[in-house]
């Protein structure tokens, strides 16, 4: 459906420009010569056509972040790091066993070093990977168990720098980040974990960009994939703007 609206408005916008050349050759011309200028257009200049799809496809996914922005920005449950009103707001979607995510983990962490008082992160949980690697989600809820000793992002960039996230693992990882074990393991129990997981997923489920993990949303902007070379050029972008 978003491929065909998108073809379809695209089209229309190269229709008005054929049929302005129409109208500057005679107001009186018939259909098929308009629909001829518009075809020989198209063929000379096809690249048209690819970048009006480009711009709208971005226009109708920022419009999608857009109507999701409170869950986005604002859900009390998610775990941020920064000041309220930062000049910019990093959100990443990730799985802890997502090797792209592992990798853009230690850019994330320069970045909140380097700008602590101008950039905000919210941290996204969406483990999708759960179904293949039964790890993910518990991992997730390890992360999120942490946070509620004030412990999040010690465990979050622990998890991220391991390969193996059995659950003796995790626990071990949890132990040496200090935490109170028996609330650990207690909190990780709550309901309410399970809850916040699945809102999640919802929410990514509303994102047509988001097709896979890290995520990243940059104030109104997005990029998916762990290209740091991009991510850095679009960080400073948005700190200039603000």
């Amino acid at each position: 459906m978003k491929i065909f609206a998108t073809t379809a408005m695209a089209l229309a916008l190269v229709a008005v420009s054929g049929c302005a050349q129409a109208e500057s050759k005679g107001r009186d011309m018939k259909r098929a010569d308009v629909e001829s200028i518009i075809k020989e257009y198209l063929m000379e200049n096809p690249e048209i056509l690819r970048e009006a799809l480009i711009e709208l496809d971005k226009k109708e996914d920022r419009a999608a972040l857009a109507a999701v922005a409170d869950q986005l920005y604002k859900d009390p449950r998610d775990v941020s790091i920064g000041p309220k009103n930062a000049k910019v707001t990093v959100v990443e979607f990730f799985d802890y066993n997502c090797g792209f995510c592992k990798q853009s983990s230690d850019w994330l962490k320069e970045v909140m070093d380097r700008h602590p008082n101008d950039v905000r992160v919210v941290f996204k949980e969406l483990p999708i990977l759960d179904g293949r690697t039964k790890t993910s989600r518990n991992a997730a809820k390890a992360a999120l168990a942490a946070g509620r000793q004030g412990k999040y992002t010690l465990l979050h960039f622990a998890l991220m720098n391991e390969r193996s996230l059995t659950q003796d693992r995790v626990l071990a990882l949890a132990e040496e980040a200090g935490l109170d074990m028996d609330k650990f393991k207690r909190d990780m129990e709550d309901s309410e974990m399970d809850r916040h997981l699945d809102d999640g997923l919802l929410l990514a489920n509303r994102i047509p960009a988001l097709t896979g993990t890290p995520f990243f949303v940059i104030n109104d902007d997005f990029i998916a994939g762990a290209d740091t070379t991009k991510l850095d050029k679009m960080l400073e972008d948005a700190l200039k703007d603000s």
